[in-house]
């Protein structure tokens, strides 16, 4: 089996599996539905039940506005919402269809809302208090900036930027790779070597964020070959090194506002081809006064390592929309392998990349 054709069979089995093992890992964790109320009456009290249980509640500021948590439920649910009127109180109750709500308390007026709603784990409800008409809008995970911005962010610009949230990311991008030792080792003490240490690099990933600021990530990493031309005045050379990597971290992030700073770490396998193939000129020696040739030839030879190390680095994205993001990261990766076939050499050498590209939230 080639190298491309091993790695890239072994990241589409990645890739597909961690969606599988992550969700698998979580079924028993619970996620949080929110209700957000606006423009109540400055300074009341907003309270939220669900299905006549607890309430929870929370004061409105002077916009009016006030976030509730829904109790988290991890079941889909049709529901209906009623919300009581009380003056400087208001509460909004969220009932399952075929449930009757609690009877309003004296001095207080229902308004029901005629429709009915499906609440995910992820559902956001924007109540909207208007004196001529009661509203609520629904949306899976966070709603719109235009939704709930106030004061100067809502006269402002009328881009909606997006927020950084848990659920499963796909990613890809390009960018410079430089590996530290790789063209050194090749070229050695000849002079008359040409050498590079930068190349391109393309690198496709699948995140999954279990919460905003703790995630998990899979990649697939292929750095430009590092090729090496050299020549001496008997001989000439060239070397590639071709290298794939794939990359199993841990991430940890800090959400701000549309963006996202975050670091990880972890291991990656690489799997390296080094192929060098060297050309002798034909010379000619005297030997007890009689000339002869040594042919000279062209000889190829390739050293195929592979091998688990450590991995680590950092990024920043920003969510343009919703859906889209942009990013920028720097990775560290250690690449150290002996050769496959056995034998002395192998490689040790440290490889940098600098990536940016576009992020897509998939799912709900």
């Amino acid at each position: 089996m080639s190298l491309r054709v091993g790695i890239c069979r072994r990241a589409r089995v990645f890739l597909l599996l961690l969606p599988l093992l992550i969700m698998t890992a979580g079924l028993g964790t619970a996620a949080a539905q929110t209700a957000i109320v606006r423009s109540a009456p400055p300074g009341s009290t907003i309270e939220l039940t669900m299905n006549g249980g607890a309430v929870t509640s929370a004061t409105a500021d002077n916009y009016g506005d006030a976030t509730l948590t829904v109790p988290a439920r991890t079941a889909e649910a049709a529901v209906e919402i009623h919300v009581d009127d009380c003056g400087n109180r208001v509460r909004v109750l969220i009932v399952e269809r075929g449930l009757q709500p609690s009877t309003p308390e004296p001095g207080c007026s229902r308004i029901d809302i005629g429709s009915v709603f499906v609440m995910r784990p992820m559902t956001t409800f924007v109540v909207d208090i208007d004196s001529s008409a009661t509203s609520v809008h629904l949306t899976q995970g966070p709603p719109p900036a235009s939704w709930v911005q106030r004061g100067a962010a809502a006269a402002g610009s009328s881009r909606s930027w997006g927020t950084p949230t848990n659920g499963l990311v796909g990613s890809a991008g390009l960018g410079y790779s430089m590996f530290r030792d790789a063209v050194d080792a090749s070229c050695g003490d000849v002079q008359s070597c040409e050498r590079s240490n930068f190349g391109g690099v393309v690198s496709l990933a699948i995140d999954y964020w279990i919460t905003p600021v703790v995630g998990a990530e899979v990649s697939y990493v292929r750095p430009a070959d590092v090729a090496v031309t050299g020549s001496g005045d008997t001989f000439r050379f060239n070397s590639q090194l071709a290298t794939r990597l794939l990359t199993v971290v841990g991430k940890a992030g800090v959400p701000l506002g549309p963006a996202r700073l975050y670091g990880f770490g972890g291991m990656n396998r690489h799997e390296s081809t080094l192929t060098t193939s060297e050309s002798i000129d034909d010379s000619t020696v005297v030997i007890d006064g009689v000339s002869q040739t040594i042919k000279g030839g062209t000889q190829t030879f390739a050293r195929k390592t592979q091998g688990w190390n450590w991995l680590a680095g950092g990024g920043v994205e920003a969510w343009l929309t919703r859906w889209v993001a942009i990013y920028g990261e720097l990775t560290i990766a250690k690449i150290k392998g002996a050769p496959v076939a056995g034998g002395e050499g192998g490689i040790d050498d440290r490889a940098t990349f600098i990536v940016g590209g576009v992020r897509v939230r998939l799912g709900l």
